[in-house]
């Protein structure tokens, strides 16, 4: 079992909001460790002169030698964010070569908004204030004039080695597609590698971006499109519906050893090539047709929900968590099915098992999206909000027991966050750090301290 954790306080929830905007499952990253820091963002709300509830953008940081320090924060009053979208969450991520710092913000089909360090002669500058960042702007350094940048959802940053990747959702709910970027630590500027992801009639929604071992990992459901009624051109902006999680299907995966310009299905066959002259059969994007890209055949109305979690472990296996409904046992004397959460692994050889996960706290269609990850020994771990209750758990599923099974190590109450879990964190330490929020009227943005054994 685990001990209880150190919990730390970064700052109050918003109030004012209908619409959750911190700790939401699709933030890559709210909270990552690069080069002996650990950084987390999150919004915190102030009612201006006029009465308006505006929401300003948080950086926060601490030491980490030895232990984990005092954190840090950064409040980035020119800016204001307004609008009561829970798409509209925070990102960083800390490019490891040249120590920059990337903020991508306030995002739900909208122009780009994002902040960046500014270079200083050498790396490893401590220098923490406000004027180290450039003001919000709607370009990526190398990329002024882009035309790509118009449209984005979900922006997600993933460390390769020295450098970055960023890369987000174009179009809209039900008909979008996913685009890539990478920066480099040596030119301190992007380069659009290209649209890796395209939907049609449908749109891909991914559970995460992972990478271990010279491969980046990425699984995903569609999402089938289904017209608005509504004349708004906004309508979908909406929270829910039509284009729901109803509408969700099918687990696929895809990996690539090039850093993101070819992508290969799990069996090794190439699916697409997103730069350059040598194009696989004339694709230069993953189309919801590729053969072999489908791992589990999940139909519409399953309970699969869209941007769950997924990680890659450390012997070369792969792991994605999301939910299923299932046939409820005959022994229960109950009928119909039941949602769970189910946890799909793909080992080194390419076999891919699935299995359900018995927890008791009662997974709902709709409810709290959990997340996977794994130590340094690759053990898998599970951080599991409650879908019916305030309560969060913690699972663990050994390596040397061949991963049996998962068992509860913790379990705690008063939370209501979709967790996120710092997984750069566990690369360099036995540190499991889990970012949520508290429940209740007033809500408090928490990390959760583990010391794992």
């Amino acid at each position: 079992m685990l001990q209880e954790p150190r919990i730390t306080t970064l700052g109050q929830d918003p109030r004012s909001r209908t619409y959750r905007i911190n700790a939401n499952s699709f933030q890559q990253n709210a909270i990552t460790t690069i080069n002996g820091w650990q950084y987390a963002v999150y919004y915190t709300e102030e009612i201006e002169e006029d009465g308006r509830n505006v929401c300003f953008v948080n950086l926060s940081r601490r030491k980490i030698d030895g232990g984990a320090g005092t954190w840090e924060r950064l409040t980035f009053r020119d800016y204001e964010q307004t609008a009561d979208d829970g798409h509209n969450t925070i990102s960083v991520g800390v490019c490891r070569g040249d120590g920059s710092i990337h903020l991508a913000f306030d995002h739900h089909c909208d122009q780009l908004r994002y902040r960046v360090t500014k270079l200083k002669d050498g790396n490893g500058d401590d220098s923490w204030s406000i004027s180290c960042f450039t003001e919000t702007q709607d370009f990526l350094p190398g990329l002024e004039s882009s035309e790509v940048i118009k449209e984005v959802s979900y922006p997600r940053f993933l460390n390769v080695d020295e450098d970055l990747l960023l890369t987000y959702r174009i179009g809209q709910a039900g008909e979008g597609s996913d685009v890539l970027y990478r920066y480099s630590s040596i030119t301190h500027k992007y380069t659009y590698l290209g649209q890796y992801l395209t939907g049609i009639k449908n749109n891909p929604y991914v559970n995460g971006f992972d990478y271990r071992l010279n491969r980046v990992h990425i699984s995903w459901c569609y999402r089938n499109f289904v017209a608005f009624e509504s004349t708004d051109p906004n309508a979908h902006k909406q929270q829910a519906g039509p284009n729901g999680p109803c509408n969700n299907h099918d687990l696929n995966y895809a990996y690539s050893d090039d850093v993101g310009k070819t992508w290969k299905a799990s069996n090794g066959e190439v699916l697409a090539s997103i730069q350059g002259n040598e194009i696989f059969n004339g694709r230069n994007s993953i189309l919801p047709s590729a053969n072999g890209i489908r791992v589990f055949d999940i139909p519409m109305g399953s309970g699969i929900l869209n941007q769950e979690g997924q990680v890659a472990d450390w012997d070369g296996g792969f792991w994605a968590l999301n939910r299923e409904s299932v046939t409820r046992p005959a022994e229960s004397g109950l009928s119909g099915e039941e949602e769970h959460w189910m946890v799909y692994h793909r080992d080194i050889a390419g076999k891919w098992t699935k299995k359900t996960i018995q927890h008791s706290s009662k997974t709902t269609e709709t409810g709290s999206r959990a997340k996977i990850c794994v130590d340094r020994e690759s053990n898998v771990y599970l951080v599991l909000p409650g879908n019916s209750d305030s309560s969060l758990g913690v699972l663990q599923s050994q390596k040397s027991e061949g991963y049996a099974r998962f068992e509860k190590i913790w379990t705690g109450d008063g939370y209501d966050g979709e967790p996120l879990v710092d997984v750069q964190m566990l690369e360099v330490s036995n540190l499991l750090s889990i970012f949520t929020r508290t429940s209740g009227k007033v809500r408090d943005v928490v990390v959760l301290d583990f010391v794992l054994a």
